[in-house]
């Protein structure tokens, strides 16, 4: 028995190994996650049965996009592939209908909100993955605890994988009427934000604790490039905002003087965001258009996660 009995020595030397195996492994040797990321709200997006009874955008029939509209936006999608771009976070589509008519079958993967909608309410969000951009994707449920009646906007939940990259992607469509006021104003709106902002902190916090590299990308309703933003100094970590702090769109020939539409990307610990580039993707088309295509144009940003120093 006393043969098969470890020395004092070797039962140090065993802890020892066993202390090195336990411990965190250095994210040095690590290759940076590399993805281009692109947020678009396409305006009460329908699948073309029953456009005529949306509201919003469509106003009753008014502005029912034509086929020259819908050949518009594929061209815009075809510029966010030749931009690189990866994963789109979509917000006011319709159904899978509607995506379709502008995203194909064949060069998307779409991964729709499972919230019900009904014929005037066509303001789900989704995300489509290009197919040639090599993501696998593994779908969580929706993030859906900010909207207590049902019927507001849920978040598309996302891992994608690459090799040893891993990124979590949301998608969001928060509510509107409070783009720059104080979250305790006492307005309606702000006081329905801040709640889908402390929903969305656990969730940022929950996916902080997994070290996995995180984009939430969408309409914020919330002009987040303003400097010294409340909403946007209370996102947890050190987040990349972009566009940045103190652009302005030049989207519509500057229409709007301000973004509410954003890419944000927060890094785990041991990691740092670096910003490689940031597009807005413009219509070719005269302003007389943005009814019938969208009043929000394409956002697009490059995010690189590596190791820190």
């Amino acid at each position: 028995m006393k043969a098969h009995l470890l020395s004092r020595s070797q039962r140090w030397w065993c802890a020892l190994a066993v202390a090195l195996l336990a411990a965190p492994v250095s994210l040095a040797g690590q290759p940076p996650t590399r993805i281009t990321v692109a947020t678009w709200n396409i305006a009460w997006l329908g699948d073309g049965v029953r456009d005529g009874v949306l509201r919003g955008n469509q106003r009753g029939g008014q502005y029912l996009r034509r086929e020259a509209d819908f050949e518009r936006l594929r061209g815009i999608v075809a510029r966010l592939a030749d931009h690189g771009v990866e994963v789109v976070g979509l917000q006011e589509v319709e159904n899978a209908a509607a995506v379709r008519r502008i995203f194909p079958t064949s060069d998307w993967d779409l991964f729709l909100s499972t919230r019900a909608t009904d014929p005037e309410w066509s303001q789900r969000t989704a995300i489509v993955v290009r197919r040639g951009a090599g993501w696998r994707v593994q779908r969580h449920p929706d993030v859906r605890e900010w909207s207590p009646q049902g019927r507001d906007r849920h978040g598309v939940d996302l891992t994608l994988t690459r090799g040893e990259e891993r990124v979590r992607m949301l998608t969001i469509h928060f509510q509107s009427g409070c783009n720059n006021e104080p979250l305790h104003s006492g307005k309606p709106q702000c006081g329905f934000l801040r709640m889908q902002l402390a929903v969305l902190k656990g969730w940022l916090f929950e996916r902080l604790e997994e070290e996995v590299p995180t984009v939430v990308a969408g309409d914020w309703n919330r002009v987040l490039s303003r400097p010294g933003d409340e909403a946007a100094e209370g996102l947890p970590g050190d987040p990349v905002i972009l566009p940045p702090v103190g652009s302005s769109p030049a989207c519509w020939d500057g229409f709007f003087d301000h973004y509410v539409d954003h890419i944000v990307a927060f890094a785990p610990r041991g990691r740092k965001v670096s910003r490689k580039r940031f597009e807005e993707v413009l219509y070719r088309a005269p302003r007389s258009a943005r009814d019938r295509l969208s009043d929000h144009c394409p956002l697009v940003a490059a995010v690189v996660f590596e190791p820190r120093q």
